[in-house]
């Protein structure tokens, strides 16, 4: 930030820009769990009526016992897992690394842990703030902001709660900074 620059507005996000990462870190403790039962004595799958199909069939067209070991499951399983798993932490730290503020001079949008990613528009480049709301976000009360520039350029705010204040607020600033710039 420049020395004569103030934060003005720090906009808050919703808890639920997390529920798309945690669904999948727990899809993949389940499947974890899934591959440790396999490694049990007697898999977990043993007494399913389709594997009874299978074994039969394997019996009559192949040979007693054919099929795919239980550890080989397990394995796959649990890479599936591990792959997940890794993907939904990844994306759970750039969830939780976002931040959205409004300056006296710009609106920023930082991402990133190790590696950073700043957007950012001054406000005297803002065209406009408009909102965007699914049915989930009437619901639950968030929405996206799209803070749009001269030319292409535009700033994306996700999961932003009350958005319509925001939104106002953000005008409200713009406003006064071309004001400002007039006198």
């Amino acid at each position: 930030m420049l020395p004569n620059e103030k934060i003005l507005l720090e906009i808050k996000r919703s808890p639920l820009a997390l529920s798309s990462g945690l669904r999948d870190l727990t899809i993949a403790l389940v499947l974890a769990w899934f591959a440790w039962r396999a490694l049990a004595e007697v898999p977990f799958w043993d007494s399913w009526w389709l594997v009874g199909e299978y074994r039969k069939l394997a019996t009559r067209f192949l040979w007693e016992g054919a099929g795919i070991p239980a550890s080989w499951i397990a394995t796959v399983l649990g890479l599936v897992a591990v792959w997940i798993g890794i993907s939904a932490l990844r994306e759970i730290s750039t969830e939780l690394s976002r931040r959205y503020k409004v300056t006296g001079l710009r609106v920023q949008a930082h991402k990133g842990v190790v590696g950073r990613k700043i957007d950012q528009l001054y406000l005297l480049s803002v065209d406009g703030v408009s909102v965007e709301q699914g049915v989930f976000g009437r619901l639950f009360g968030h929405a996206s902001l799209v803070v749009a520039g001269r030319g292409t350029h535009q700033v994306r705010f996700d999961y932003v709660r009350k958005p319509n204040e925001v939104r106002t607020r953000i005008d409200r600033l713009v406003l006064a900074r071309r004001s400002k710039q007039a006198e």
